[in-house]
């Protein structure tokens, strides 16, 4: 099976929180949005920088709902179960609210905006819909993927799902999102203009963001020939830094990321970076003997500006 697996750039967010790994073992992985059928088109962050344009609604009047369809199941199935995977977003501060699922017309499941990070439901005949946290924004809002996990059996080979989802009559403005982003394999690496020396060398920095939708998983990338990165996959979006040569005039380069059996090559014009004076002065004064006796506070001063330089 092509590994699902996402590589973008992206710029480190630290509010970004990994959820636990799901256990794939038994099952097919399938994007779980291609196409909208309708709602209300938004545009809204979400636990993946790229990913901003959803569907959005509300749990108001119990008529504010979202459809779409999946990408089609595989045409053949090697395992017990198929996973529809999509990026979801929950807004639950302004009260407790149900939302409720529909799968091919038939109703399903019913969920709950109610600010769990983690959470599933289990239908009798061994389906399942859960929602894994990535990140909480400074709203308290969830971010993060959903799972519907259905037998096999119960799945329609080379075709999709289509999927609709209602918020209940709760007069509340409590969302639900759908992010409008195919979990599909797409590379591109974009250079940062900042220098590094790195034993002895100058390497031009590159920050890159991995989707990965597999095990935990060994990856390779090489700038050209060189082997520039070697690092453990996890689930979830992955955040890598690479060193990129030093140019003084544009130049492209190739690059290429390896995982296991799969292999993506592109491209990536690098621009030469500017360089900067950058003088450090310091502004705030100095109190001596008000925190520690003069003979000691000297030597303190001295390694926090060591410090302070040191972080820069």
């Amino acid at each position: 099976m092509k590994p699902i697996l996402t590589i973008l750039l992206a710029t480190i967010s630290n509010t970004l929180i990994f959820a636990q790994t799901p256990d794939f073992s038994d099952t097919q992985i399938v994007n779980g949005f291609e196409q909208k059928i309708s709602g209300e088109d938004f545009s809204y962050h979400s636990s993946i920088p790229q990913a901003k344009e959803c569907l959005l609604i509300r749990a108001t009047d119990g008529n504010s709902s979202l459809e779409w369809i999946t990408s089609p199941a595989p045409e053949k199935i090697d395992h017990d179960f198929v996973t529809f995977v999509w990026l979801a977003g929950l807004g639950s501060s302004p009260g407790l609210a149900r939302f409720d699922l529909q799968l091919n017309v038939e109703n399903k499941f019913s969920f709950w905006a109610d600010g769990s990070n983690n959470w599933e439901i289990k239908a009798d005949d061994g389906s399942s819909l859960s929602f894994q946290k990535d990140i909480i924004d400074q709203h308290g809002d969830r971010f993060g993927f959903m799972y519907l996990k259905m037998p096999a059996q119960n799945v329609a080979k080379g075709k999709p799902l289509k999927i609709k989802v209602t918020g209940g009559k709760f007069d509340k403005t409590s969302w639900y999102m759908t992010f409008k982003f195919r979990l599909e394999t797409r590379l591109s690496l974009k250079s940062l203009p900042a220098i590094s020396e790195i034993n002895g060398q100058k390497k031009q920095l590159g920050v890159v963001g991995v989707l990965h939708f597999e095990k935990p998983a060994p990856a390779n990338i090489y700038i050209g020939n060189e082997l520039v990165k070697e690092t453990e996959l996890r689930f979830g979006y992955n955040y890598l830094r690479v060193e990129l040569p030093e140019v003084k005039q544009e130049k492209t380069v190739s690059y290429r990321l390896e995982v296991g059996d799969f292999s993506e090559t592109g491209e990536i014009t690098i621009k030469p970076v500017r360089n900067w004076r950058v003088n450090f002065v310091q502004h705030s004064h100095t109190d001596i003997g008000y925190t520690l006796p003069q003979t000691e506070i000297l030597a303190e001063h001295l390694r926090y500006i060591d410090y302070a330089l040191d972080y820069c």
